[in-house]
């Protein structure tokens, strides 16, 4: 088959809209100006908005297990389980263009483009400007009602703890108001205490914020008063039940540093902070000597990982239609750094937790242990018990 040109591409996207081809493969729902709904490949749930779909840049992405996104032809890729041509197939195939259409798409395209790079270079770094400032404007940790909440679930917070800070008030922001001329704006649905996690990324500055809000405590300073929990935060529209948690700014290839070490011997890496604290928490109450050791969270799986070098079929999950759901595989896309381990890391913990869907997270961290293996380092991968995380098994222990 001869080169498919940009032209045929940029013919078969418009011919194929991304919110017809994705509503094929899941159950789509608008949500606050967004587009939602259980991924096809990794199933990662509605409610925490992990599978996006963009119609104006007819795209989507997954921010769960898959870690990725594209245009409509990756899109029947990955669902598919099939190449390029076979794709573009399945989407009707390429069509002829005469000059008249060749030049509109090429306008169309160049347009798109400079745009593009313009807008998303400068929305980047004015978000990340914006996110600095609220990490600098907040309070340690310590003695405050994020700690409590730890306390509550039994962690305890290490002396210096330099990722996680506290804000008193957070707002939380959910889809979109419209004024009377028609302008379009953040809406705010919630304000309240949040814990807050920063995102270091591989050239060591601050990428972004991991937040988690908490329950407004009546009396912050009475001791007797139960310990905060994760706010329950409701959709004013659809009065559904939203994530407590935010990642905002840019997470990928970065980390949240809940013990700190200039040159790591050992590394301890988790998905979640709860996770990493609860793994922290348990060796310091067994008197472990953990003066060579750093302790991080990735935020997500998919960014403990990495991107995958490619999907497969999950061995049991079904999609809606009856075909095998698709999985990122256990192999690493060399592309992909994933995050920047020190080199004087000898010894590399993976935690994954066990109430997360098995065959997810064993490829997980088989890829993330086969992307960070270097001669002279021990990887090793502890996984909770079936149906717990480490924070359940810290609970136990303590009770």
């Amino acid at each position: 088959m001869a080169r498919i040109t940009d032209d045929e591409l940029d013919d078969i996207r418009a011919r194929n809209p991304i919110f017809d081809v994705a509503s094929g493969y899941t159950k789509l729902r608008r949500s606050g100006g967004k587009l939602l709904g259980a991924c096809p490949m990794c199933g990662g749930k509605v409610m925490s908005g992990r599978f996006e779909v963009f119609e104006k840049d007819n795209s989507w992405a997954c921010y769960a297990h898959c870690n990725t996104g594209g245009d409509v032809i990756s899109l029947v890729q990955q669902v598919e389980g099939c190449d390029f041509r076979a794709a573009i197939e399945k989407l009707g195939g390429r069509t002829e263009i005469d000059a008249a259409r060749a030049k509109e798409l090429f306008e169309e395209r160049e347009r798109k483009r400079l745009a593009r790079e313009k807008t998303s270079a400068d929305y980047r770094e004015a978000e990340r400007k914006r996110l600095f400032r609220t990490w600098k404007s907040a309070m340690p940790i310590n003695d405050t009602i994020a700690a409590r909440y730890l306390e509550g679930r039994c962690l305890v917070l290490p002396e210096h703890c330099p990722g996680l800070r506290f804000l008193p008030t957070m707002s939380y922001w959910h889809g979109e108001t419209i004024d009377e001329r028609g302008r379009k704006s953040p809406r705010q649905i919630y304000s309240g205490p949040a814990m807050c996690g920063a995102f270091i990324r591989p050239d060591g500055k601050f990428g972004g914020l991991h937040l988690t809000w908490l329950n407004v405590v009546t009396s912050p300073d009475d001791v007797t008063a139960p310990a905060p929990v994760k706010a329950e935060i409701l959709d004013p529209d659809s009065g559904e039940v939203l994530n407590s948690k935010k990642m905002r700014g840019s997470k990928t290839g970065a980390y949240i540093a809940i013990v700190m070490h200039d040159a790591p011997r050992r590394l301890v890496i988790g998905e979640g902070i709860e996770t990493v604290l609860s793994v922290w928490t348990a060796m310091h109450q067994a008197g472990r000597d953990l003066d060579d050791m750093a302790f991080w969270a990735a935020g997500d799986l998919g960014n403990l990982a990495g991107r995958a070098n490619k999907t497969i079929n999950h061995p049991t999950l079904k999609r809606p239609n009856g075909q095998p759901q698709k999985v990122p595989d256990r192999f690493p896309d060399l592309d992909d750094a994933g995050l920047s381990i020190p080199e004087s890391v000898e010894e590399l913990i993976l935690l994954g937790d066990g109430d997360s869907e098995k065959v997810l997270t064993e490829n997980a961290m088989e890829r993330a242990a086969r992307r960070y293996a270097r001669q002279g380092r021990v990887i090793r991968i502890a996984f909770a018990p079936s149906g717990l995380d480490f924070n359940d098994l810290l609970k136990a222990a303590a009770a």
